[in-house]
């Protein structure tokens, strides 16, 4: 048995001239140990016996509420401009002698109106507003106290204006017929309803 040593691995000089130099360049291909497995189209992948399909489930009914349960422009919070508004229509509707009516600011501004179509109610609201602030101020320099209520009276109907808390007056169009009595009772039911709302 021969003995190899360690230098009989190496290559010599003489034989290291030998190798062809275009060997020394060519890419070295190294065999893979496992052969990569060709992928499969879907459509050809055996199948077994699928489990039966249950039938779809049906969808769940749609339940509408009656009309009565459903919530309604009344059930909902009414505003503090609604109300007002409503005020003024139920004025009017209880008082057949009442032809207008507005809710006019200390300031002048129109707050609610029911007024015809040829009235406009920033006008109405500027004069009541300065009516109102005339009158008071006769009262009290006339020595008659706090005024509660203005009382025009003019060929064709009447103009009453009533405050309606610390805040607001009504003012009021009546029919020249108009039973006076009974618009001034409609009245301060009407403003005192407007001043709870207006707090």
């Amino acid at each position: 048995m021969v003995d190899k040593g360690i230098g009989d691995y190496f290559i010599s000089d003489a034989d290291d001239d030998s190798f062809d130099d275009e060997l020394l360049t060519a890419p070295v291909v190294v065999p893979t140990t496992q052969a990569v497995p060709q992928a499969v189209p879907a459509q050809q992948v055996p199948t077994q016996s699928a489990p039966p399909v249950a039938p779809p489930i049906a969808s769940a009914p749609v339940v509408v509420a009656p009309p009565e349960a459903r919530p309604t422009a009344a059930a909902r919070q009414a505003t503090r401009e609604e109300r007002l508004a409503s005020a003024l229509d139920s004025l009017m509707q209880e008082d057949p002698d009442i032809q207008a009516a507005a809710l006019v600011s200390l300031d002048g501004f129109t707050m609610a109106s029911a007024l015809p179509a040829g009235m406009q109610p920033d006008r109405v609201g500027a004069m009541s507003a300065a009516i109102l602030g005339l009158g008071e101020r006769a009262a009290a320099e006339l020595g008659r106290g706090h005024l509660s209520q203005v009382f025009i009276e003019g060929d064709t109907g009447y103009v009453l204006l009533m405050a309606a808390g610390d805040r607001a007056v009504l003012t009021v169009m009546a029919d020249a017929n108009a039973k006076l009595g009974l618009v001034i009772y409609d009245m301060r039911a009407t403003a005192g309803t407007i001043a709870e709302i207006l707090g």
